[in-house]
């Protein structure tokens, strides 16, 4: 699907004042951990009122380097009995083993980065899992 080119801004309503901006850093401060920097990011901006939005690309990039920060740093306060595999969280959470992968590159599902492999964190596994029941899915 093809992103929208704005024109107008949505937010302030000002005509003609988005621009698309590329090569953008910006710096992420996830509660609870030290802030991030990203480079290479793009997206478009109101050169009136400076709001904007990522584009699809950069958001899906976001996501994935705050969840790779957010799990590098949980490796180091959380505990081996916290932790799932990849198919213990896929079982309880009805998904396949790919599925749970994608959750986690995406920033949807928790982890914890130990050697060279993701752990997918117990209580956010069963939370989600409860909360796909509820939902009826």
């Amino acid at each position: 699907m093809r992103e929208k080119k704005w024109k107008d801004c949505p937010v302030c309503g000002a005509k003609n004042t988005m621009q698309t901006r590329k090569n953008v850093s910006e710096r992420f401060h996830p509660p609870g951990y030290p802030p991030l920097d990203i480079a290479e990011l793009e997206g478009q901006f109101c050169s009136a009122c400076g709001e904007g939005f990522w584009s699809l690309a950069s958001e899906r990039r976001i996501a994935r380097l705050l969840a790779e920060h957010c799990a590098t740093h949980d490796a180091t306060r959380i505990v081996a009995a916290e932790l799932a595999s990849v198919q213990e969280a896929a079982k309880a959470m009805r998904v396949t083993v790919q599925g749970i992968h994608k959750m986690m590159n995406e920033g949807r599902l928790r982890y914890v980065v130990a050697g060279d492999t993701r752990l997918p964190i117990r209580k956010d596994v069963a939370e989600k899992a409860s909360a796909r029941t509820a939902a009826g899915r």
